[in-house]
């Protein structure tokens, strides 16, 4: 009997094994001339400290699913590549992963939905998948290769290549390319204060923040623009009307506030309103001829 259940949990324990195994062929493509080696466990929330430790945390911020990694090797298994695929809830929240680590100065290359480059490393964004793809024998660094395998995998990952549609809101005049983000929370620093987006813009020497909230229900847009005022004014004006404000904020200065509808969306870091006014009215502009009507196209899972 004892010998029975030995072979029973063995026998569990290889097929737990064998399926993992499985599941991670299926995500790495085979790169001509190398082999592939799955020596690392399939990532969750329970142990992602285990393998990048301190930035846990703001991945599980954007919803992280779990991390698959494996290496590409030639010969004796002599590893030349190594890639990680971290898969988050949605497209919206891997994309705010990407964003949280990108910078308007990289180099940016048309992979999957957008990637962009370092020296010997290349990330990229496609679905709800971010993806990363380094070298790890200095000697056959070869930008060529790695973006050949980066795109290989871009290419048999699943998912769109489009950014998030909320993106389109923002207006071109001064905004700095590849600065847009998605917060998944805190934004300012405060707790209710969750799923926005923002971008920098550079306007006649000024560096300032736009920001935007969107949801589906004005009523909620209403409630989050009240507990600002709570907390930053410590009361809610009686009558609270859509159209523009002020919040002198101690923490984060004078922000510039609109609401209309389902769009709440301000300034920060700025006091100019010669610079304000145009944004606002091209932002308003877009918003009301039709770019709220293709908002979160077949999905009720945005916010």
């Amino acid at each position: 009997m004892k010998r029975t259940k030995c072979f029973f949990i063995g026998g569990m324990l290889l097929t737990i094994n064998i399926s993992l195994t499985a599941q991670t062929d299926t995500l790495f493509p085979p790169f001509d001339g190398y082999h592939i080696l799955h020596e690392y466990p399939v990532y969750h929330g329970e142990n992602l400290w285990d393998y990048i430790d301190g930035a846990a945390d703001n991945y599980l911020n954007y919803h992280f699913q779990d991390l698959h990694v494996a290496e590409y090797a030639k010969g004796k298994d002599r590893i030349f590549y190594k890639v990680e695929i971290y898969r988050h809830e949605d497209p919206l929240y891997a994309f705010g992963i990407y964003s949280s680590e990108r910078s308007p100065e990289y180099r940016f290359v048309k992979i999957g939905t957008q990637g962009f480059e370092e020296t010997g490393q290349l990330f990229f964004l496609k679905g709800s998948h971010y993806v990363k793809v380094m070298a790890v024998n200095e000697s056959r660094r070869g930008e060529t290769e790695l973006v050949a395998l980066a795109r290989s995998v871009a290419e048999h990952l699943p998912g769109p290549t489009a950014f998030p549609s909320e993106l389109r809101l923002f207006p071109d005049e001064g905004k700095v390319p590849n600065s847009e983000r998605f917060i998944a929370s805190d934004f300012l620093g405060y707790s209710f204060f969750e799923k926005v987006f923002t971008a920098l813009y550079r306007i006649n020497g000024k560096e300032f923040t736009l920001f935007l909230v969107y949801r589906e229900d004005p009523a909620k847009v209403k409630a989050l623009l009240s507990e600002l005022y709570r907390t930053v004014e410590g009361e809610v004006p009686k009558n609270l009307p859509e159209g523009d404000r002020i919040l002198n904020d101690k923490y984060n200065g004078r922000l510039f506030i609109i609401w209309e509808g389902k769009l709440l969306f301000g300034f920060r870091d700025i006091d100019d309103e010669a610079v304000i006014r145009p944004l606002a009215a091209a932002l308003l502009f877009r918003y009301r001829t039709g770019e709220r009507d293709d908002l979160y196209p077949g999905t009720s899972q945005r916010p």
